[in-house]
């Protein structure tokens, strides 16, 4: 007979999962595919065995864990969610605001960690949802910045934490970083986080935070200035934080029009263009670009084929950001677009040098892709498909080439743009609509004659520019597609599609705390 002790652990574990309408069999699935497709690409929130600790020990806030189940089941396979992925992710979603909204924001309680990693997930659930539900991330997004900053999560100031902890802090501020500078990949949409205030150290390498150590690592300012060699190379994770602070300034400069009244044409050697760039050329070796894909990722896939994705995952996208700098730099709609600015036309050679390097970053986009399939990783975040979607934009416009091999090729790659754009929309809303802006441009097939010509100025007409601006434009791209449960609440509500309306949603009962 089991003792009064027992049982009283055993009906609170019931009570637990019961919280959230599904077996403990369902839940534990969904913890771990999260940790398999989600955890690492490519945002790491948590220390993976000091969460699941913190789930047994049901420590873990309920905003936090419906946060986690609305970002996860769209790639779980149990049947518990078949036919009706989009529906529960929904009411999760709204599940988890509802809860946050009442236990953290009205009740005047201390922001702890845990409410910025729900507001973050939150966040970046709703700028890949829809049109309905974008706005609302926006401002997520931007709460989740201001939190992590309340809580000083941007300075070294928890050393009489444990070193896991310590560095779960610095990671979850380095996500809402990252987080912050690909939703600001867009017009008129500035980052909220500027990195003269980010005053602690990169993350660590995955194996050390895995084992609890601790290890010294480069501030972005001196990842930023190369103060270290590149036989000092820092984790993975620390990689794509550094490009993505060039991602934030190549956003501003191509897709924001900053400095753009700047004295300096992109071909001056003072010009931000030619800074950006020779920061890229500098990762370029850091990142061991030359390297072949198979030999930076085989230390991580075991001889049997088992990839581990947590520590493939950040290896990827350093490199897809790495290419999609260059990609929007060397865009030419948008490089067209910024040397209209300048006083002086553009040297021709500038030109066909940017012309062709735009394609080969593009091919590489691509070829980044195919080498992550063959060597049997996941790449899918929504992120992904929006560097997908720029390169190709950046191959439809060359299939006017009149080079027969290139127009073929573009051929090919178009029909890999489109295949992955088409798998990865499975999972998320906004590459559907990515996929579907491809195909109309490809159709279309307008404008690319017109770009190629370098001795000619471009003119748009309204339609046309802003068709080019949905293949570039993150923001555009993830608020045009609509489904019919967006927004809506498994009982048949409808959360608020105003921001305005976040804080004064009526019924804070439906999931009480």
């Amino acid at each position: 007979m089991a003792d009064s002790g027992t049982s009283s652990n055993a009906q609170r574990s019931e009570s637990f999962f019961e919280d959230f309408g599904i077996p403990e069999g369902v839940f534990t699935t969904v913890i771990d595919t999260y940790f398999h497709h989600c955890h690492n690409q490519p945002y790491s929130f948590f220390h993976e065995d000091n969460f699941r600790q913190g789930l047994r020990d049901q420590i873990i806030p309920k905003h936090l864990v419906l946060s986690i189940m609305a970002m996860t089941i769209r790639f779980c396979s149990h049947p518990h969610f078949a036919a009706r992925v989009h529906e529960v992710s929904v009411d999760y979603a709204n599940r988890a605001w509802k809860l946050i909204v009442t236990d953290c924001f009205t009740n005047g309680r201390v922001a702890e960690v845990s409410t910025v990693q729900t507001v973050a997930l939150l966040g970046l659930f709703d700028f890949t949802a829809g049109r309905s539900r974008h706005d609302s991330a926006w401002v997520k997004v931007g709460l989740a910045v201001r939190i992590a900053q309340d809580c000083g999560l941007m300075l070294e100031n928890a050393t009489h934490l444990p070193f896991a902890e310590q560095e779960e802090r610095r990671r979850v501020f380095w996500s809402v970083y990252l987080l912050d500078r690909l939703v600001s990949c867009g017009r008129g949409r500035p980052p909220a986080i500027v990195d003269a205030s980010c005053h602690l150290q990169l993350p660590s390498d995955e194996s050390v935070w895995r084992r609890e150590l601790w290890s010294k690592t480069q501030s972005l300012d001196e990842m930023a200035n190369r103060t270290l060699s590149v036989t000092q190379r820092q984790g993975a994770f620390a990689q794509v934080i550094a490009i993505a602070q060039i991602l934030g300034r190549t956003a501003q400069y191509m897709l924001q029009d900053s400095n753009i009244r700047s004295l300096h044409p992109p071909w001056d050697p003072g010009s931000d263009f030619a800074a950006m760039e020779s920061d890229l050329l500098h990762f370029e070796a850091y990142l061991e670009i030359q390297v072949p894909l198979k030999d930076i990722l085989a230390p991580h896939i075991s001889a049997d084929g088992v990839v581990d994705s947590q520590c493939t995952g950040p290896i990827l996208f350093s490199r897809a950001l790495f290419h999609l700098c260059y990609c929007l730099l060397h865009h030419p709609f948008l490089l067209r677009r910024r040397i209209d600015t300048c006083r002086n036309q553009a040297p021709i050679s500038f030109m066909e040098r940017s012309y062709d390097l735009g394609w080969h970053h593009a091919q590489q986009i691509m070829a980044l892709v195919r080498d992550a399939r063959e060597c049997g990783c996941s790449f899918h975040s929504s992120s992904s498909g929006y560097a997908v979607t720029v390169a190709g934009s950046i191959i439809a416009l060359r299939t006017c080439d009149p080079d027969p091999h290139v127009f073929e090729k573009t051929q090919t790659l178009l029909d890999e743009v489109i295949l992955y754009l088409d798998t990865v929309g499975q999972h998320w809303n906004n590459v559907i609509t990515m996929a579907a802006t491809i195909r109309r441009m490809v159709y279309n097939g307008f404008l690319g004659s017109s770009l190629r010509d370098l001795t000619q100025p471009v003119t748009f007409t309204d339609a046309e520019e802003e068709t080019l601006w949905a293949v570039v434009d993150y923001n555009t791209m993830s608020n045009q597609c609509e489904t019919v449960m967006d927004g809506q609440m498994a009982d048949g509500s409808v959360l608020p599609s105003s921001w305005v309306d976040l804080f004064t949603a009526a019924d804070y009962s439906l999931f009480p705390p």
